[in-house]
């Protein structure tokens, strides 16, 4: 099975975006071997 993931880093969020923190989309393969895309939200 082949997967073909189009992530965009652009703001899609229906809150606005804080200065204050950083943000990025990240991808990560569990043990099942499905890809996973989760969203990472750090202070700065």
């Amino acid at each position: 099975m082949t997967e073909e993931l189009h992530l965009t880093q652009e703001w899609d969020k229906v809150f606005p975006k804080s200065d204050k923190v950083d943000h990025k989309k990240v991808t990560f393969h569990n043990h099942f071997g499905i890809t996973l895309v989760a969203e990472s939200f750090v202070h700065k």
